[in-house]
This record gives structure tokens, C-alpha cells and sequence, in this order.
């Protein structure tokens, strides 16, 4: 225990030093400071403690109190795939109801409650309420996104130099969102969470109320600030295409329909009376509106073909979706199987795989200095890296059933929990390159009314993964069948990665 200690902290240490001294040689370009980007900055921490301590291990909590382990997966990915899509309502409320700032106040207040929910009432034996709390979790975790929109307009309000671009702001904004939230997941890490390093006797409860008290602290100290952001006027969302276009194909449905019926029971004179009214009726110069709904259509119908045009690259990010789900579940669950000498906390592997996901972008454009604008290239090299993550997954699984042949009675396997590492790091680098490449190949490819949304269009393919996932765990067995399940999972995916990949 002591020497994890020692590495994690030294660790940590190393990592501080080395992102202060990047961020004080490129300060110029990196570094801005407002008052106002800290009454956002709080809220970041908070629900980034709240995610790594509790939500991103809530199968652990469910395996912990003696829930089967099919049934513990469902229920993390009914909260993930819940929580992708409830993206897409949150941003089209945010922009064309009600605005960021109340949004995410309840967004919040959903964390906040379910939280408090699992404090109160254990609810790990009510299946009633499991499905309110991760109703409410779900919510709570789909603000996140906004809160990188507000950042990022801060941050555009606080620059007024004269040489201000949109690529260098949103790198700002990124490094003020990205400090606080790796400072949650590293305190959730060594403090917060259950079995956390630092504090080995923490407990669920424990958690649960110091993310409670931590979250609605911030979320106070963002409702001060509420004066100093101004959204602007509200827009209407890119997803009220998809029901202008179902409306309009209705409507043209039901007007050939009245107009074969009209032609079987009107006769010809009168047919012409009704078109002299019409041509009087219309004006001299100047568009119908049947016109204008033609051109809004067509309009609408380019951007709906734009996106369609994506279909391919959406099957690609779907199998990785599937890949993140089975990476959140069964790798956790080898967790379980091997040996744990140090008593390293389950969440050092989330923190490991947001840290590569992070790395990665960087480091692809470092080291591909003539084909870093081949977004085609970089997606390939993500879905390369999954198929190392599953083939680590499953030869680490044989060799472990290797093992248990050979164990007697009680005695533990003698497989450390570190040989997990490298799983998680691919799965980070491929949930890096897919999904940086993705969104920008998404917004070269398709129309203007959607090009800034590609964050919610992927969070929804993310959410169909998941619950795929799901569906899949559920069907092929339990606890005991672990070991065929994680060797069933990781050749088929490794089997479709290659398929989509070619």
C-alpha cells in the first residue's frame, strides 16, 4: 500500500509540474484570466468529483451490495446510453427554450438529487427507484457539455486582442475546463471514492456525501455569477429539421392523396373556376408560401443528405461506442479477478483512460506532422487502437483462465491488476482519435445549420452503443460466465473493428 502510494503521488507530481511548465511556455496562447471564468470553474470541479467518486463506478456500487453482475451492467448502461441521449434534449433546451444558465441549474439540481437519493435510501434492492436515480444521474451528467459552451463564450467575451481566433479561444476554454476537471478525477482518485488510495476506510456514504455538499456549494456559487454571462438570443436547433422534413413529407402525402380524390369527384368545370380563384387570389409579383415551403424544404433536405452522406463514419463510431461500453464494464469486472497487492482504487483506470484520451490528439499531431489533417487516417489509427485494447482484454482473460486451472483452494490468482493498464490506454487513445477525428471530418462534411453540433450527433450514436450493450449483456448470462462473455465480447469486437476498419 505504501509503495502505490508513493508511485501515484509521485505521479501526480510529475504531472502538475509537467502541465504548469506547457502551460508557462505557451501562456501567450494557452493562458487568459477573468474573474468570471471562476464561478464556472467551481461547478467543472464538483461534477467531475461526482462523476469519477460515483457515477463512472456505479456498477462497482451495485457489485458491492450484492447485485448480480448482469444486472449491475444493465443498469450502468441504461444510465450512459440515458445520459448520451439526453445530450441532444439538454442543448436544444439550452439554445431554443429556456438558455444555458437554467439548463444546466437543472441539470445540476438532477445530480444533486439523485445523489441525495443514494445517500438516503441505498436503493440498491428497489428497482423503482434505481430507475429514478438514474434517470436523475443521466440528467445531471448530460449538462457537461453546455458548461464547455459557456466557458468557451466567456473566454471569447475576455479576449480583446486584436488578433483573437476562434481555434485559440477554444483552446483557453479547454485548458479551463480541462485543470478542474482532471483536479475532480485525481481527488476523487486518492480521497473521495470508495476504497479510494489515500484514504483507504472511505466508504459509499461517505461519497455520496462529499460530492453532495461539494456540488451544491458550487452550484451556489455559479447561481452568484448568473449576472455576469449573457447567452444572447435564443436560435432554434438543428434538430427541428428532422421534424420539418417528417412534417413536410406528411403533408405532401395527404395533398396527392386529396388531390387523386378531388380528380375523381370534381369535374372538370369545375376545376377550372377553382384555378382562375386561385390565380386571383395570388399576388402579381413575389413568392407563395407554398414556394417558400418548397425552398425551406429542399434547404432542409440538403442538410438531412449531408448527414446521411456520414452513414459509414456513424456505423465506425458506433462499434466504438460498443467498445467504450464493453471497456466500462467487463474490463472493470477483471478488476474483481486479479490480484490487488497495492489496493489500487477501481477508478485509477478512468482516470488513466481520460488521461490517454487527452494525450492522444497531441501527441497523433506530433508525431504525423504531414498527415495530421487526414481525419480519415487518424479515425483508422483509433479503431487500430481498439483492436489492441480487445486483443489485451482477451489474452490477458486466457492467460488468466491458464492460471485458475493451476490455483488451489482459496489461493488468489497470481496475475497483478496492473497488467489492465494497457487495455484502458488503448481504449483511451481510440475514443481520442475517433472521436477528434470524427467531429472534425463531421463539421467539413456536412451543412452550416449543423455544423457546431457534432458533439450531440455522436452522443447519440454513443447512446444506441450502450444500450446494445446492454441488451447483449443481458442475454448472454451472468457472474459465472465471466470469463466466455469478456472472450465473446473481444473477438466479436475485434472482429467488427476489422470489418469496419477495412
Amino acid at each position: 500500500m505504501d509503495v502505490a502510494i508513493i508511485i501515484w503521488y509521485s505521479l501526480v507530481g510529475f504531472l502538475i509540474i509537467f502541465s504548469l511548465a506547457c502551460l508557462y511556455y505557451w501562456r501567450s496562447y494557452y493562458y487568459i484570466y477573468d474573474h468570471r471564468l471562476l464561478f464556472v470553474v467551481g461547478l467543472v470541479f464538483s461534477r467531475s468529483l461526482a462523476y469519477y467518486a460515483i457515477v463512472d463506478n456505479l456498477m462497482w456500487y451495485f457489485t458491492d451490495h450484492d447485485v448480480p453482475f448482469v444486472k449491475s451492467t444493465v443498469f450502468s448502461n441504461i444510465q450512459e446510453a440515458l445520459s448520451s441521449l439526453f445530450v441532444i434534449f439538454m442543448a436544444h433546451s439550452a439554445d431554443s427554450f429556456v438558455g444555458r444558465f437554467r439548463t444546466i441549474l437543472f441539470s445540476t439540481t438532477a445530480f444533486i438529487c439523485g445523489i441525495m437519493l443514494l445517500l438516503m435510501f441505498n436503493p440498491y434492492d428497489v428497482t423503482w427507484l434505481i430507475v429514478i436515480i438514474l434517470v436523475l444521474l443521466a440528467l445531471g451528467r448530460s449538462g457537461d457539455y453546455l458548461l464547455q459552451i459557456v466557458l468557451a463564450d466567456l473566454v471569447n467575451e475576455a479576449d480583446k486582442s486584436e488578433d483573437q481566433n476562434k481555434k485559440r479561444s477554444d483552446a483557453r476554454a479547454a485548458v479551463w475546463r480541462r485543470i478542474p476537471h482532471a483536479s475532480g478525477a485525481i481527488s476523487a482518485t486518492l480521497w473521495v471514492a470508495p476504497y479510494a488510495l489515500g484514504s483507504p476506510h472511505s466508504t459509499w456514504n461517505n461519497a455520496f456525501f462529499i460530492c453532495l455538499i461539494s456540488m451544491t456549494t458550487t452550484l451556489m456559487i455559479f447561481c452568484k455569477g448568473h449576472g455576469v454571462y449573457h447567452q444572447g438570443e435564443l436560435t432554434h436547433r438543428p434538430v427541428e429539421i428532422f421534424f420539418r422534413v417528417i412534417r413536410a413529407r406528411i403533408h405532401k402525402l395527404l395533398r396527392k392523396s386529396k388531390s387523386r380524390c378531388s380528380k375523381d369527384d370534381i369535374s372538370s368545370h369545375e376545376e377550372r373556376n377553382i384555378e382562375n380563384e386561385v390565380v386571383a387570389v395570388r399576388p402579381a409579383t413575389g413568392e407563395t408560401k407554398e414556394q417558400r415551403d418548397d425552398i425551406s424544404d429542399k434547404e432542409d433536405m440538403k442538410v438531412i443528405r449531408s448527414l446521411l452522406r456520414m452513414f459509414p463514419l456513424w456505423g465506425t463510431f458506433f462499434v466504438v461506442s460498443l467498445t467504450s461500453a464493453v471497456g466500462s464494464t467487463f474490463y472493470i469486472e477483471q478488476y474483481d479477478n486479479l490480484e490487488n497487492k497495492y489496493n489500487l482504487p477501481v477508478q485509477i483506470y478512468n482516470v488513466v483512460l481520460d488521461f490517454s484520451f487527452f494525450a492522444i490528439p497531441f501527441l497523433y499531431d506530433q508525431l504525423t506532422c504531414f498527415s495530421r489533417n487526414n481525419q480519415k487516417l487518424k479515425i483508422g489509427v483509433g479503431m487500430l487502437c481498439s483492436i489492441l485494447s480487445c486483443v489485451f482484454a482477451w489474452q490477458l482473460e486466457v492467460h488468466r483462465q491458464r492460471k485458475l486451472q493451476n490455483v488451489v483452494g482459496d489461493d488468489e490468482i497470481s496475475i497483478s491488476v496492473i497488467w489492465l493498464v494497457p487495455q484502458f490506454v488503448m481504449l483511451g487513445f481510440m475514443e481520442g482519435l475517433t472521436q477528434v477525428g470524427l467531429l472534425k471530418f463531421f463539421r467539413l462534411q456536412v451543412e452550416k445549420p449543423v455544423k457546431n453540433y457534432g458533439e450531440e450527433y455522436m452522443e447519440l450514436v454513443m447512446c444506441l452503443g450502450r444500450a446494445v450493450n446492454g441488451r447483449q449483456a443481458r442475454a448472454t448470462g451472468g457472474r459465472i460466465m465471466i470469463a466466455v462473455n469478456l472472450r465473446k465480447y473481444c473477438i466479436e469486437g475485434l472482429c467488427e473493428d476489422s470489418l469496419y476498419n477495412l
